[in-house]
């Protein structure tokens, strides 16, 4: 579960404080993924970061798929 870990933990910078609605929305979407498979830790991984590009932190084009993506790729 590495990338999940890691995930989770900046998905829960990114959201908690300035979108505690699309957090819980998120934690719900990872906790669908984790349950659907016990090997899944990329799937669960994305289901962690799949909001993130909603932050205020890491909005740039306005498109959060994209956003969320460009960070990802900047940190790993």
């Amino acid at each position: 579960m590495e990338h999940a870990s890691w995930a989770r933990d900046l998905a829960r910078q990114l959201l908690e404080r300035p979108l505690p609605r699309r957090w819980a929305h998120t934690q719900g979407v990872a906790g669908r993924a984790e349950s659907l498979a016990g090997e899944a830790d990329l799937l669960a991984a994305a289901a962690w970061l799949h909001d993130i590009g909603y932050s205020p932190e890491v909005v740039d084009t306005g498109f959060h798929p994209l956003d969320g993506a460009r960070r990802v790729r900047c940190l790993r």
